[in-house]
C-alpha cells in the first residue's frame, strides 16, 4: 500500500476550504438589512479608509476589486503594501458607475457617507447586484468601543469566511490595549475637546463614536462625551466653560480630493491656525499651552488602527506613563 505525503501548506488549504464550505450561507444583520451570501464576495469594493484597512487587515486583498475616499491621506504603513497592488477608483466616494464598471459584488462603507440619496443608497446598489455593509458607527445605535469593533471584525470575516482571521487580528488588538491600561493605572483622566473643525460654530466629536471612546480609554475625559451623538456643533464658551487641557484635532482628507503635499501635516496644522486666530478662547489651557493632538479619519474613525489612536493619545495625554 502506498502512502502520498500532503504539505502542510496544502493541508491548510484544504482545512480552509472545508471551513468555508460550512460556513456558508452566512446572514449578516446590519443595521436593519439582512444579507445571505451563498459564499465569499470576490469583487468587494471599500468607501472608506477604515473599511479598507479593516479588509486588508484581515488579509482579504484577493477579494478586493477597488478602494475609494483615501482623500489623499495615508494608508497605514502595516498596510501599505497590500493596498498597492487593489486599484484606487476615486480619492473621492466612488460613483454608481465606477462601481459598476468595477463589476463590484461587496460594497463597504465605514461611515454613513458611503451610501447617500445624493450618490447611492443600500436599496439601489442590492438592485444592481452589489450586497452592502456599514461599519455599525455608522448606524448611530448608541456607544461605539472596541467591543463593537470587535463585532465588526468578526461580521466582515463572517462575510468572506475568515472567522479564525477575526480572532487573531481581535487578539492582537487586545493585547495593545491592555499594555496601555496597565501604564494608565492610576492616572486622572485629563479634560479634552475633540474638535472636527468650524470656524464661527466650532463642530464636535460626541458620545457616540469610536473616537470618543479612544479617547476616554487613553486616559481623557470628552467634555462633551455624554451627548449621544456622533457629531454635533457646540461654542467657544462651551470651552471657555468645560476647560479642556488638550485639545484632540480631528481633521479627515481633502473635500474636493485635491492633491496637497502633505495631507497629515496640512491638513491638521489648518484646523489648529483655526482655533489660535479665535480670541475667545486664548485663555482656555489647551489653547494657552499649545496642547494639540492632531488625529487623521484614518485611525480616528472604527477600524483595526483604533488602537494605534489610542496609544498615540495616551501618550500624548499622559507622557509620564510611558518614560523610556
Amino acid at each position: 500500500m502506498k502512502f502520498a505525503l500532503i504539505s502542510g501548506a496544502a493541508l491548510g488549504l484544504m482545512a480552509s476550504a472545508a471551513l468555508a464550505e460550512g460556513h456558508y450561507p452566512y446572514t449578516d444583520d446590519n443595521c436593519g438589512v439582512v444579507t445571505t451570501y451563498e459564499a465569499a464576495p470576490t469583487r468587494a469594493v471599500t468607501l472608506s479608509n477604515n473599511a479598507t484597512e479593516l479588509m486588508l487587515a484581515l488579509g482579504l486583498e484577493d477579494h478586493m476589486a477597488g478602494t475609494s475616499y483615501m482623500a489623499n491621506l495615508q494608508i497605514s504603513p502595516e498596510y501599505a503594501a497590500a493596498y498597492d497592488t487593489i486599484p484606487v477608483l476615486s480619492p473621492l466616494v466612488a460613483t454608481t458607475e465606477q462601481l459598476i464598471e468595477a463589476e463590484a459584488d461587496f460594497v463597504y462603507a465605514g461611515y454613513p457617507d458611503g451610501f447617500s440619496e445624493s450618490r447611492h443608497t443600500r436599496d439601489q446598489l442590492q438592485d444592481l447586484g452589489m450586497k452592502t455593509r456599514l461599519n455599525t458607527e455608522g448606524c448611530n445605535l448608541g456607544r461605539y468601543g472596541f467591543d463593537e469593533l470587535y463585532a465588526e471584525i468578526r461580521s466582515v470575516a463572517g462575510i468572506f469566511g475568515v472567522p479564525e482571521r477575526a480572532e487573531d487580528l481581535i487578539a492582537g488588538i487586545e493585547a495593545r490595549v491592555a499594555a496601555v491600561e496597565t501604564a494608565l493605572e492610576g492616572r486622572e483622566a485629563v479634560p479634552v475637546f475633540i474638535y472636527n473643525g468650524g470656524e464661527d460654530t466650532p463642530r464636535a466629536v460626541l458620545g457616540n463614536t469610536m473616537l470618543s471612546h479612544v479617547v476616554e480609554r487613553a486616559g481623557g475625559r470628552n467634555i462633551l462625551g455624554d451627548i449621544d451623538n456622533r457629531y454635533g456643533s457646540t461654542s467657544w464658551e462651551q470651552l471657555i466653560d468645560q476647560a479642556p487641557e488638550v485639545i484632540v484635532v480631528f481633521y479627515s482628507g481633502t473635500a474636493s480630493g485635491q492633491v496637497v503635499e502633505d495631507p497629515a501635516t496640512a491638513l491638521g496644522q489648518a484646523r489648529i491656525a483655526v482655533l489660535e486666530a479665535t480670541p475667545v478662547i486664548a485663555g482656555v489651557p489647551a489653547v494657552a499651552r499649545g496642547n494639540y493632538v492632531p488625529i487623521s479619519s484614518v485611525i480616528g474613525q472604527p477600524g483595526p488602527s483604533s488602537v494605534t489612536a489610542l496609544e498615540v493619545l495616551a501618550r500624548a495625554f499622559h507622557p509620564g506613563a510611558f518614560a523610556e
